[in-house]
């Protein structure tokens, strides 16, 4: 039952030819920035965590030869990706820079707009990364970012606890909590953007619905195996690994039979910033 807790992620130039950048996931919150995104010509924008090229080939080509266009991420294999795609959809106004979002390769005050799909949550640094987007852009430009915020696949986690206290690991609730937490709210996300030089100028807040049959196929997603099922297992003592998720997916497809399905939700939020003048 628990075959996917062998799985590990091997980086690599065959992986990376398969990955699907449009996984429902990063899907639902790139189409929540291309909705609120003003888009105009003639401008300069970066897309930071670029991964597989979405949303960024998307903006280019939706902003046209008018614009340029730039990604930038420290995973080589999906720039490299990336690059085959923009030669293979003659696409003019894109680069990719192997590069991290806390050091910018940019000038002061020379960009128009900076992106981020998710990746607010996935920064080491994340107030560097804020002050660097506050760099690099012209005074009165926009940053504007997707996140998931806290709260994020509450009902998983529920069980999750559930199943912790079930086999009488009460130690191991609080760790769990604080792995939640680390996901901020509007108001923390908001706080990090005055405090590195932006006027938070507008935000939406949707709600994602995530429905899988049972809990034994929501594990076994190649998704939720690729970006959670590692700090999940860093949670759990090794000793008692294997019972643990047999547990869980005991207890997930049991909720399942009850309730019609998995259905998992996923506050999801767009902000976007202003430089001050100022700044």
């Amino acid at each position: 039952m628990t075959d996917y807790l062998d799985y590990v992620f091997n980086d690599s130039p065959e992986f990376v030819s398969t990955f699907d950048e449009l996984p429902l996931w990063s899907a639902s919150f790139g189409l929540l920035l291309l909705k609120h995104l003003e888009l105009r010509q003639g401008i300069t924008l970066l897309d930071i965590g670029s991964g597989a090229g979405f949303p960024l080939l998307e903006l280019a080509q939706r902003l046209g030869s008018s614009c340029k266009c730039y990604g930038i991420d420290p995973w080589v294999n999906a720039n490299n990706r990336v690059r085959e795609k923009i030669k293979n959809y003659a696409i003019k106004n894109v680069e990719v820079i192997d590069g991290s979002a806390d050091q910018l390769p940019f000038e002061d005050n020379t960009v128009d707009i900076v992106v981020s799909n998710l990746g607010a949550n996935n920064f080491d640094d994340p107030e560097k990364v804020f002050k660097e987007c506050c760099r690099v852009l012209k005074p009165g430009a926009k940053l504007a970012l997707t996140t998931n915020l806290n709260g994020h696949w509450r009902e998983f986690y529920n069980l999750f606890e559930e199943t912790l206290r079930q086999m009488g690991r009460t130690d191991l609730v609080e760790p769990l909590i604080k792995h939640q937490e680390h996901r901020g709210t509007v108001a923390t996300v908001s706080t990090m953007f005055t405090d590195s030089g932006f006027e938070v100028v507008q935000s939406f807040e949707e709600k994602l619905e995530m429905k899988f049959a049972n809990g034994t196929a929501f594990l076994n997603h190649y998704f939720v195996k690729l970006g959670w099922l590692a700090s999940w297992k860093a949670l759990i003592p090794a000793e008692i690994l294997s019972d643990f998720f047999e547990r869980l997916e005991a207890n997930l497809n049991a909720y399942a039979t009850n309730n019609g399905g998995l259905t998992l939700t996923v506050p999801m939020a767009f902000i976007e910033g202003q430089k001050k003048a100022n700044k």
